[in-house]
C-alpha cells in the first residue's frame, strides 16, 4: 500500500511539473533571434510587442548573452529565455509588420 502511494505521489508530482513548463520550453525548436518575426518573438514568456520590437531593434546578436543589453530584459528573464533562444550567425531578417 505504501508504495502504490508513493508511485501515486509520483505521477501526480510529475504531471503538474508537465503542466507547468510553457509550450515554447517543451518543443526542441529554439527561435532565433536574429530571425525571428515580432510574432515569433511576442510568443517568449514575458515579451510582449514592444519588447519584440525593441528585440528586432538591437539586432544582430552575436550570441544569446547580447540580450542582456536590451533594455527590459533583467537576468531573471534572460534565464526564464535561454532555453528558448538562439541567435544564429548570417543574415538579418526584414520584419514587415
Amino acid at each position: 500500500m505504501l508504495l502504490l502511494g508513493t508511485t501515486m505521489i509520483w505521477v501526480l508530482s510529475e504531471s503538474v511539473a508537465v503542466r507547468r513548463r510553457p509550450v515554447a520550453e517543451t518543443s526542441v525548436h529554439r527561435i532565433d533571434l536574429n530571425t525571428a518575426s515580432l510574432e515569433e518573438l511576442e510568443s517568449l514568456p514575458g515579451i510582449g510587442p514592444s519588447l519584440a520590437k525593441v528585440i528586432v531593434t538591437a539586432r544582430p546578436f552575436s550570441a544569446v548573452e547580447d540580450l542582456i543589453r536590451v533594455r527590459g530584459i533583467g537576468a531573471a528573464s534572460f534565464e526564464r529565455l535561454l532555453p528558448l533562444i538562439k541567435a544564429s550567425q548570417g543574415r538579418r531578417a526584414v520584419d514587415n509588420r
